[in-house]
């Protein structure tokens, strides 16, 4: 697969079986996202791969996290959506909660986001050309104290997104709007 069929190729995959990824395919992923641009070589990413109760304990967090949003979480059918959300975070084979630098400078900071943005997608190319279906998911989760102290972040650290990882069960088909429709030449 050359890169610009990753590119059309690659797609958010919500559905991923149970079975164990490969700690080799996983440090390949990880090893192709350290190879995104980044503006003064600062390497801002951190990654975290959640496995056995670490990824347990993300998943009863997630849980409290989507319960907090709900007007009733104690409704029978609240709870049955918030434990299929912790069964199916804990199926899921791999997370890596993926951080960035936080700096005092406005303008190193928004470079460092940039990268680390580039280097998840990045991850997700290389899941794409191995076979791995990627889920990039974000919200309220990231500003949690609770998941902050789990991966014993420091204050200068910033979670970006959670990237859940595993064999898809389908690839779901998306479209894109051509670029030419979402491009002005001056």
């Amino acid at each position: 697969m050359n890169v610009l069929e990753a590119i059309r190729s690659r797609r958010s995959v919500p559905r991923l079986r149970p079975d164990p990824l490969p700690r080799e395919t996983l440090e390949q992923m990880l090893e192709a996202a350290v190879w995104a641009p980044n503006h003064r070589m600062t390497e801002p990413w951190r990654f975290y791969v959640l496995t056995g109760d670490a990824k347990r304990r993300f998943a009863a967090i997630r849980r409290r996290v989507r319960a907090a949003g709900m007007p009733n979480p104690d409704a029978p059918e609240a709870v049955k959506a918030l434990d299929k959300v912790y069964e199916d975070t804990v199926a899921t084979p791999a997370l890596i909660v993926v951080t960035t630098a936080v700096c005092d400078d406005p303008v190193q900071c928004e470079e460092d986001l940039g990268a680390t943005y580039m280097a998840m997608q990045n991850l997700m190319l290389a899941g794409a050309e191995l076979g791995v279906g990627t889920y990039l998911r974000t919200g309220a989760i990231l500003n949690d104290p609770e998941l902050r102290a789990l991966l014993g972040l420091d204050a200068d650290r910033r979670i970006v997104g959670v990237i859940y990882a595993g064999y898809p069960v389908d690839l779901p088909q998306k479209r894109r709007t051509p670029a030419a429709e979402r491009t002005v030449w001056l």
